[in-house]
C-alpha cells in the first residue's frame, strides 16, 4: 500500500494561475488538467477546492482558513515575471498558508543558471564549465577557454528550452560570440555559455523531505539523432508538434546503466536536491560522456506534474497512480505543518513553565 493511501486527507486548494497570452485552447486543457486534478484527490477522500489567478494570488486565498486548507502549489510561472512563481510562494507564506513544493530560495536559485553553477560549485557537485555574458564583445580568448568547445548558448534565467535551437551548439570563437548575440538580442537578458557534454541526458525525479527518495531514471532517446551536437532538448522538440524534432527524441523509460553508473547519477542528484534546499519534489537533469563521467546541467524545483509529463511517469513508474503521486506531496505538506503546530505548542508550554521552574529552583 503506497503511503498515499494511509495518510490523512486534509482539505486541498489546488491553485494554479493562467497566461492572458494564452488562446482558449489553452485554456480548456489548464482547466481540464485541473479538473482531472480534483477529481482524483476527492476519489481519494480530499476535499477540494479550486483557486485561479493570473499575478495576484492574494484574492484568490482570500476565502479559505490557512489553519484549515493546505495548497496545492501548481504555479509553475508567472506571465511576463522572472521569479514570479517565487513571488507567489512568498506571499502565501505571508498569508499563513502550508503550501505544496519548493520555497521562494530554492525557486529563485533554480532561475539564475550562472548562481546555480555557483552552487555547484561550491558543493563540489560535478558540472559543466561555463559562464555569463552581459555582451557578445566579451567573448574573448581570455575569457573562454577553447578547451570548452564545443559549447551551448542559452538564457541565464529562461526556462523551457527558450532560444534552445539545434545552433545553440558552437564550435568556436566567432560562433559562441553570434550566439551570446543572438540570445541577449531574443531573450532580453545575458547569456550563458557552458561546454557542451556530448553524450547521454538522464534525469531523475526526487522527493520528500529528510530522507528524499528517487524515482526510476528516465533517459532522452537520441538514436534518431546522427549528429552528436544536436542531440539536445531543443524549443522546438518539447513545444512544436509540426518540427522535426517534435518525434525524434521519446523518453525511455528504463534506461540501461551499470550499477556504477546509477550509484554515480543517485549520488549526484541528492547531493543536489540537498544542495538547492529543494523540499517535496524536484528533477535533476544531468548528462553522461562517454566516460561515463556524470554533469548537472539543470535543477527543476516544482517541474511540470502535468499526468502525462516527465514527473508522472516516474511516479508511474514507481507504482503510484496519478491521484496518489499528487496526495502524497499534499501529505509532505502536511507533514511541515503538523511539525510548526508541535513546535509553536511546546514553546508555548516552555514560556509558561520555565518562570515557575525556574523561580522553584532558587526557594
Amino acid at each position: 500500500m503506497t503511503m498515499a493511501r494511509v495518510r490523512a486527507r486534509p482539505p486541498v486548494i489546488i491553485l494554479y494561475n493562467v497566461y492572458q497570452s494564452w488562446s482558449p485552447e489553452d485554456r480548456a486543457e489548464s482547466e481540464r488538467l485541473t479538473q482531472f486534478m480534483a477529481e482524483g484527490l476527492r476519489a481519494l477522500g480530499h476535499r477540494v477546492a479550486v483557486a485561479e489567478f493570473w499575478k495576484d494570488v492574494r484574492p484568490a486565498l482570500q476565502p479559505f482558513d490557512p489553519d484549515e486548507w493546505i495548497v496545492f502549489n501548481w504555479c509553475e510561472g508567472v506571465e511576463d515575471e522572472i521569479g514570479g512563481d517565487a513571488r507567489v510562494c512568498a506571499e502565501m507564506e505571508a498569508m499563513g498558508f502550508t503550501y505544496t513544493g519548493n520555497p521562494p530560495h530554492a525557486l529563485r536559485l533554480s532561475v539564475q543558471k550562472g548562481r546555480a553553477k555557483q552552487v555547484l560549485q561550491r558543493w563540489g557537485i560535478p558540472t559543466a564549465p561555463g559562464r555569463e555574458f552581459q555582451h557578445p564583445d566579451q567573448v574573448t580568448e581570455q575569457t573562454w577557454d577553447e578547451a570548452n568547445f564545443p559549447a551551448i548558448v542559452k538564457p541565464v534565467s529562461a526556462h523551457c528550452s527558450v532560444a534552445v535551437t539545434r545552433e545553440a551548439v558552437v564550435c568556436d570563437l566567432a560562433s559562441l560570440r553570434e550566439r551570446v548575440a543572438y540570445v541577449i538580442e531574443t531573450v532580453k537578458e545575458p547569456a550563458l555559455a557552458e561546454k557542451f557534454i556530448v553524450g547521454r541526458e538522464i534525469n531523475i525525479g526526487i522527493w520528500g523531505n529528510g530522507r528524499p527518495r528517487l524515482l526510476p531514471l528516465r533517459e532522452i532517446d537520441f538514436s534518431q539523432i546522427a549528429n552528436p551536437l544536436h542531440r539536445l532538448l531543443t524549443w522546438d522538440s518539447k513545444w512544436v508538434p509540426t518540427s522535426p524534432d517534435w518525434n525524434s527524441m521519446p523518453v525511455i523509460t528504463a534506461p540501461k546503466v551499470s550499477e556504477a553508473l546509477r550509484a554515480r547519477i543517485e549520488h549526484v542528484a541528492l547531493a543536489t536536491y540537498r544542495a538547492f534546499g529543494c523540499r517535496d519534489y524536484a528533477r535533476v537533469d544531468l548528462r553522461i560522456d562517454e566516460a561515463e563521467r556524470v554533469y548537472v546541467v539543470d535543477v527543476n524545483p516544482n517541474p511540470d506534474i502535468c499526468p502525462d509529463g516527465g514527473f508522472a511517469g516516474a511516479c508511474y513508474a514507481a507504482g503510484y497512480t496519478y491521484a496518489e503521486a499528487i496526495s502524497n506531496i499534499i501529505s509532505m505538506a502536511l507533514a511541515r505543518r503538523n511539525r510548526r503546530r508541535a513546535l509553536r505548542s511546546t514553546l508555548a508550554r516552555l514560556r509558561r513553565t520555565t518562570p515557575a521552574i525556574a523561580l522553584a529552583a532558587l526557594s
